[in-house]
Protein backbone atom coordinates (compact mmCIF):
# COMPACT_ATOMS: atom_id res chain seq x y z
CA UNK A 1 0.00 0.00 0.00
CA UNK A 2 1.10 3.57 -1.09
CA UNK A 3 1.55 5.54 1.63
CA UNK A 4 2.69 9.41 2.35
CA UNK A 5 4.91 10.85 5.71
CA UNK A 6 4.72 14.18 7.37
CA UNK A 7 4.98 15.98 10.27
CA UNK A 8 2.06 18.19 11.70
CA UNK A 9 2.24 20.72 14.70
CA UNK A 10 -0.84 20.71 17.53
CA UNK A 11 -0.96 23.20 20.42
CA UNK A 12 0.90 21.83 23.16
CA UNK A 13 1.26 22.82 27.10
CA UNK A 14 1.92 26.77 27.36
CA UNK A 15 2.31 28.06 23.79
CA UNK A 16 4.39 24.82 22.87
CA UNK A 17 3.97 22.94 19.39
CA UNK A 18 4.08 18.82 19.68
CA UNK A 19 4.71 17.62 16.79
CA UNK A 20 2.73 14.41 14.86
CA UNK A 21 5.16 12.53 13.04
CA UNK A 22 2.00 11.09 10.52
CA UNK A 23 2.36 7.90 8.34
CA UNK A 24 -0.91 7.80 6.19
CA UNK A 25 -2.42 5.50 3.39
CA UNK A 26 -3.09 7.27 0.19
CA UNK A 27 -6.50 7.05 -1.58
CA UNK A 28 -10.35 8.22 -0.55
CA UNK A 29 -12.32 6.97 2.31
CA UNK A 30 -12.08 6.71 6.13
CA UNK A 31 -9.58 4.80 7.48
CA UNK A 32 -8.60 3.60 11.01
CA UNK A 33 -5.73 5.36 12.88
CA UNK A 34 -3.14 4.52 15.22
CA UNK A 35 -1.56 6.41 17.63
CA UNK A 36 2.08 4.99 18.36
CA UNK A 37 3.60 5.27 21.32
CA UNK A 38 7.49 5.91 21.35
CA UNK A 39 10.06 4.11 23.44
CA UNK A 40 12.26 6.13 26.12
CA UNK A 41 14.55 7.29 23.09
CA UNK A 42 11.80 9.41 21.43
CA UNK A 43 10.40 9.78 18.21
CA UNK A 44 13.81 8.15 16.63
CA UNK A 45 13.51 6.22 12.73
CA UNK A 46 12.64 3.12 14.47
CA UNK A 47 9.40 4.64 15.36
CA UNK A 48 8.89 6.20 12.75
CA UNK A 49 9.10 3.45 10.84
CA UNK A 50 6.80 1.07 13.00
CA UNK A 51 4.56 4.10 12.49
CA UNK A 52 4.83 3.62 8.53
CA UNK A 53 4.70 0.12 8.90
CA UNK A 54 1.08 0.51 10.31
CA UNK A 55 0.11 2.99 7.69
CA UNK A 56 1.28 0.09 5.26
CA UNK A 57 -1.47 -2.20 6.85
CA UNK A 58 -4.26 0.74 6.38
CA UNK A 59 -4.18 2.66 9.41
CA UNK A 60 -3.26 6.71 9.65
CA UNK A 61 -0.35 6.30 12.22
CA UNK A 62 0.61 8.84 14.39
CA UNK A 63 3.51 9.11 16.21
CA UNK A 64 3.24 11.96 18.79
CA UNK A 65 6.43 13.26 20.09
CA UNK A 66 6.01 13.28 24.10
CA UNK A 67 9.54 15.38 25.01
CA UNK A 68 8.15 18.74 22.57
CA UNK A 69 8.82 20.35 25.60
CA UNK A 70 12.84 19.71 25.89
CA UNK A 71 15.33 21.19 23.50
CA UNK A 72 16.33 17.61 22.82
CA UNK A 73 13.54 15.26 21.38
CA UNK A 74 15.46 12.20 20.86
CA UNK A 75 18.70 10.14 22.86
CA UNK A 76 20.55 7.33 20.59
CA UNK A 77 20.09 3.82 21.68
CA UNK A 78 23.17 3.69 23.30
CA UNK A 79 22.42 6.61 25.51
CA UNK A 80 19.49 4.96 27.86
CA UNK A 81 20.90 6.98 30.65
CA UNK A 82 20.62 10.02 28.71
CA UNK A 83 16.72 8.73 27.72
CA UNK A 84 15.68 7.77 31.30
CA UNK A 85 16.76 11.50 32.31
CA UNK A 86 14.73 12.45 29.32
CA UNK A 87 11.64 10.56 30.85
CA UNK A 88 11.84 11.78 34.13
CA UNK A 89 10.86 15.32 33.19
CA UNK A 90 7.48 14.49 32.22
CA UNK A 91 4.56 14.82 34.56
CA UNK A 92 1.82 11.72 33.75
CA UNK A 93 -1.06 13.77 33.66
CA UNK A 94 0.28 16.24 30.93
CA UNK A 95 1.26 12.84 28.91
CA UNK A 96 -2.76 12.18 29.12
CA UNK A 97 -3.55 15.84 28.11
CA UNK A 98 -1.18 15.41 25.57
CA UNK A 99 -2.53 12.13 23.94
CA UNK A 100 -5.97 13.98 24.43
CA UNK A 101 -4.83 16.76 21.86
CA UNK A 102 -3.48 14.19 19.27
CA UNK A 103 -6.45 12.42 19.27
CA UNK A 104 -8.14 15.40 18.92
CA UNK A 105 -6.29 16.19 16.03
CA UNK A 106 -6.75 12.66 14.42
CA UNK A 107 -10.74 13.18 14.55
CA UNK A 108 -10.42 16.22 12.62
CA UNK A 109 -8.47 14.67 9.81
CA UNK A 110 -10.91 13.98 6.85
CA UNK A 111 -9.05 10.76 6.65
CA UNK A 112 -10.16 9.62 9.89
CA UNK A 113 -12.97 7.54 11.08
CA UNK A 114 -13.13 9.36 14.87
CA UNK A 115 -14.47 5.92 15.82
CA UNK A 116 -11.93 3.95 15.20
CA UNK A 117 -8.95 5.19 17.38
CA UNK A 118 -6.58 2.80 18.69
CA UNK A 119 -3.08 3.04 20.36
CA UNK A 120 -0.27 0.67 20.63
CA UNK A 121 3.37 2.00 22.54
CA UNK A 122 6.49 0.16 22.96
CA UNK A 123 8.63 0.00 26.25
CA UNK A 124 8.00 3.38 28.01
CA UNK A 125 5.02 3.96 25.47
CA UNK A 126 3.79 0.42 26.69
CA UNK A 127 3.03 2.32 29.96
CA UNK A 128 1.37 5.09 28.21
CA UNK A 129 -0.95 3.04 26.37
CA UNK A 130 -2.33 1.41 29.09
CA UNK A 131 -2.97 4.91 30.96
CA UNK A 132 -4.71 5.94 27.74
CA UNK A 133 -6.44 2.46 28.08
CA UNK A 134 -7.89 3.78 30.95
CA UNK A 135 -8.47 7.05 30.83
CA UNK A 136 -8.10 8.37 27.00
CA UNK A 137 -11.00 8.09 24.09
CA UNK A 138 -9.48 4.81 22.21
CA UNK A 139 -11.51 2.03 20.36
CA UNK A 140 -8.87 -0.80 21.23
CA UNK A 141 -4.44 -0.71 23.07
CA UNK A 142 -1.89 -2.98 22.49
CA UNK A 143 1.03 -2.66 24.81
CA UNK A 144 4.57 -4.06 24.55
CA UNK A 145 6.55 -4.78 27.40
CA UNK A 146 5.11 -1.69 29.20
CA UNK A 147 7.40 -1.02 32.22
CA UNK A 148 5.88 0.20 35.82
CA UNK A 149 2.39 -0.12 35.28
CA UNK A 150 2.76 -2.82 38.87
CA UNK A 151 5.38 -1.46 41.18
CA UNK A 152 7.87 1.61 40.39
CA UNK A 153 7.84 4.58 42.56
CA UNK A 154 4.87 7.48 43.46
CA UNK A 155 5.78 10.56 43.26
CA UNK A 156 4.64 13.96 41.85
CA UNK A 157 5.04 12.46 38.70
CA UNK A 158 3.78 10.00 39.05
CA UNK A 159 1.49 10.01 41.50
CA UNK A 160 -0.55 7.00 40.62
CA UNK A 161 0.22 3.03 39.93
CA UNK A 162 -1.17 2.18 36.78
CA UNK A 163 -2.10 -1.01 37.53
CA UNK A 164 -4.44 0.07 40.10
CA UNK A 165 -6.30 2.09 37.37
CA UNK A 166 -7.51 -1.26 35.34
CA UNK A 167 -11.17 -0.61 36.72
CA UNK A 168 -11.53 1.96 33.88
CA UNK A 169 -10.24 0.03 31.19
CA UNK A 170 -13.32 -0.38 28.91
CA UNK A 171 -12.21 -1.25 25.25
CA UNK A 172 -10.07 -4.48 24.46
CA UNK A 173 -6.23 -4.58 25.62
CA UNK A 174 -3.63 -6.61 24.22
CA UNK A 175 -0.11 -6.78 26.32
CA UNK A 176 2.94 -8.58 25.39
CA UNK A 177 5.71 -9.70 27.29
CA UNK A 178 9.61 -11.15 27.21
CA UNK A 179 9.91 -13.53 29.86
CA UNK A 180 13.60 -12.69 30.40
CA UNK A 181 12.82 -9.11 30.52
CA UNK A 182 15.18 -8.23 33.32
CA UNK A 183 12.75 -4.98 34.13
CA UNK A 184 9.47 -6.17 34.68
CA UNK A 185 9.54 -8.90 37.12
CA UNK A 186 7.12 -12.14 36.60
CA UNK A 187 5.29 -10.81 39.74
CA UNK A 188 4.51 -7.32 37.85
CA UNK A 189 3.45 -9.17 35.00
CA UNK A 190 1.37 -11.41 37.30
CA UNK A 191 0.12 -8.40 39.30
CA UNK A 192 -1.52 -6.56 36.01
CA UNK A 193 -2.60 -9.94 34.43
CA UNK A 194 -4.87 -10.24 37.85
CA UNK A 195 -5.91 -6.79 37.47
CA UNK A 196 -7.43 -7.64 34.03
CA UNK A 197 -9.13 -10.81 34.95
CA UNK A 198 -10.61 -9.28 38.54
CA UNK A 199 -12.47 -6.31 36.49
CA UNK A 200 -13.32 -8.43 33.55
CA UNK A 201 -11.10 -6.68 30.66
CA UNK A 202 -11.59 -8.02 27.39
CA UNK A 203 -7.47 -8.92 26.80
CA UNK A 204 -4.63 -10.96 24.73
CA UNK A 205 -1.74 -12.01 26.75
CA UNK A 206 1.42 -13.31 25.42
CA UNK A 207 4.66 -13.77 27.10
CA UNK A 208 7.67 -14.99 25.03
CA UNK A 209 10.12 -17.63 25.79
CA UNK A 210 13.79 -16.43 24.84
CA UNK A 211 12.93 -12.59 24.51
CA UNK A 212 13.39 -10.00 27.03
CA UNK A 213 12.67 -6.16 27.22
CA UNK A 214 12.27 -4.52 24.15
CA UNK A 215 12.37 -7.55 22.04
CA UNK A 216 10.72 -5.92 18.99
CA UNK A 217 13.04 -3.42 18.26
CA UNK A 218 15.24 -4.18 15.11
CA UNK A 219 17.55 -1.70 15.99
CA UNK A 220 18.67 -2.71 19.42
CA UNK A 221 20.29 -5.55 20.66
CA UNK A 222 17.59 -7.27 22.69
CA UNK A 223 15.43 -8.02 19.07
CA UNK A 224 13.74 -11.15 19.41
CA UNK A 225 13.61 -12.15 15.85
CA UNK A 226 11.04 -15.06 16.83
CA UNK A 227 9.29 -13.35 19.10
CA UNK A 228 8.82 -10.29 17.15
CA UNK A 229 7.94 -11.79 13.68
CA UNK A 230 5.19 -13.99 15.52
CA UNK A 231 3.67 -10.78 17.89
CA UNK A 232 3.43 -8.48 14.71
CA UNK A 233 0.36 -10.68 12.70
CA UNK A 234 -1.40 -10.78 16.02
CA UNK A 235 -1.44 -7.36 16.77
CA UNK A 236 -2.61 -7.01 13.00
CA UNK A 237 -5.69 -9.60 13.93
CA UNK A 238 -6.21 -7.24 17.09
CA UNK A 239 -6.51 -4.05 15.48
CA UNK A 240 -8.19 -5.46 12.66
CA UNK A 241 -10.71 -7.10 14.41
CA UNK A 242 -11.69 -3.73 16.53
CA UNK A 243 -10.67 -1.35 14.47
CA UNK A 244 -11.37 -2.71 10.93
CA UNK A 245 -15.07 -4.29 11.37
Amino acid sequence: MDIETSTVKVGGEAGKQMGLFVAAPKGDGKKPALLVIMEVFGVNDHMKDVTQRFAREGYVGIAPDLYYRLEKNVAPNSDLQGAFAMRATLYETKIVEDLNRAISYIKGRPDVNPNKIGIIGYCFGGRVSWLAACQCPVAAASVYYGGGIAGGERGEKSPVEPVTLADKIKIPLQCAWGEEDQSISKEARDKVEAALKANKVNYEWYVYKGAGHAFFCNDRPSYHEASAKDIWPKTLAFFAKHLKS
